[in-house]
């Protein structure tokens, strides 16, 4: 791990985002409530996370196509600096409440959210990749989304609790800015390869390279199902958390933050063990998603779902960073932007469905039995991964039946 941090990119484009993952869970807390408490209503929760989460996916793509071949240090700064004054706005109409007008600028902020990440996380990989340090650089990126991932929605609900959505709102904005004043001019930041292909038709040429790769192809694929599954809990969550248990903004937090404690577990996990085969990990970690959202499921406090929530992170925690670095280890570096892009809208896109379904059944069904279909679902998932990513499968020399 040492190694990796004597870069001096790779440096700046982790600080850069640690504070972006922290800004976002802050920010995407603060909206959550205030969207639920305005609503009264799981539907309304719904409604928020569908378009601050997966609205941004089929729009993310074509702006990543537009940017991927721009200076990093100029595009990622701009991009920051338009999410500072999206926060600003929606601070401002956390007072005079337009559901509208908040919806549409949660989806704004998704979109710039999904390409800054995909257009760091390209950039990582330039970095990482010449001395062989993909996978190392990785954990310490998971290890630091997960950390903030915790710290951050305690903190918010903690500000949420007592001084309402605005606070949170602004800070948010503030530790925008100070990213894109950090990185602003940054020229240890690598330069993007000249490519001559036209941006009109440079989405349409990235979606031939992937379904051409069949490792690429499958990662994605199965990425898409997980997640359908995985986020059934998004928009649950936070009436799991006020209606079933009782627990208030703050009892939602801590319900985040246990799931980011065992998410960093899951990364060190990871970083201990990242030599194994992609699909012992993949399994490894949806089967642990399985049985947290299980346990989530029958808890009848907050302490039980907040150990439910913690196996679950735990899972997840492996899970997602040994999907993104076999996804990288097979992408050529041309491709890089346009994959982690694609990757990232999978990542919010294909949650359409989890959240659309974990929204109607807490309406319907109760927050419980959201959590236990979203239990099964990763348990089938976890045995699906071990056909779908053999060694044959990925390299093309065995197809699924």
């Amino acid at each position: 791990m040492r190694d990796v941090l004597k870069l001096p990119a790779y440096r700046r484009l982790l600080t850069a985002y640690t504070v972006n993952e922290f800004a976002l869970s802050v920010g995407s807390l603060a909206l959550a409530v205030l969207v639920y408490r305005r609503t009264g209503s799981a539907i309304g929760a719904m409604a928020f996370f569908l378009c601050a989460q997966v609205g941004p996916a089929p729009l993310s793509p074509w702006l990543v196509a537009r940017l991927d071949r721009r200076l990093p240090r100029l595009v990622l700064p701009a991009l920051y600096l338009v999410e500072a004054m999206l926060f600003i706005a929606l601070a401002w109409f956390a007072h005079r409440f337009d559901l509208a007008a908040v919806l549409a600028l949660a989806l704004a902020d998704g979109v710039c959210a999904l390409t800054a990440r995909s257009l760091a996380r390209a950039a990582a990989v330039s970095v990482l990749n010449p001395p062989g340090l993909l996978a190392e650089g990785n954990v310490l990126m998971n290890y630091s989304f997960t950390i903030m991932f915790m710290i951050g929605p305690a903190a918010a609900g903690v500000v949420v609790a007592r001084g309402g959505t605005v606070p949170a709102l602004v800070a948010t904005a503030v530790l925008f800015s100070v990213m894109a004043a950090s990185l602003a001019g940054a020229r240890t930041l690598p330069v993007p390869e000249r490519d001559p292909t036209p941006s009109a038709g440079r989405l349409r040429a990235a979606l031939q390279y992937a379904r051409s790769q069949p490792a690429i192809r499958n990662l994605l694929g199965l990425q898409a199902v997980s997640l359908a599954f995985f986020t059934l809990s998004l928009p649950v969550e936070v009436v799991f958390a006020e209606r079933t248990l009782h627990a208030h903004a703050s009892g939602y937090g801590w319900l985040l933050a246990a799931w980011g404690a065992g998410a960093i577990v899951g990364s060190v996990i990871y970083g201990r063990w990242h030599r194994l085969p992609a699909r012992v990990l993949i399994g490894l970690g949806t089967a642990a998603l399985c049985v947290g959202f299980l346990v989530m499921a029958t808890a009848d406090g907050l302490a039980v779902a907040a150990v439910g929530a913690c196996i679950s992170g735990l899972g997840n925690g492996i899970q997602a960073v040994a999907a993104r670095t076999a996804l990288q280890q097979h992408v050529d570096q041309h491709w890089m932007a346009m994959m982690m892009g694609l990757n990232e809208s999978v990542a919010q896109g294909a949650p359409g469905i989890g959240i659309l379904t974990g929204g109607l059944l807490a309406a319907t069904a109760g927050p419980r039995a959201a959590l236990a279909v979203a239990g099964v679902g990763a348990g089938v998932v976890a045995i699906a991964s071990w056909v779908v990513l053999r060694p044959a499968v990925l390299h093309g020399t065995e197809t699924l039946a």
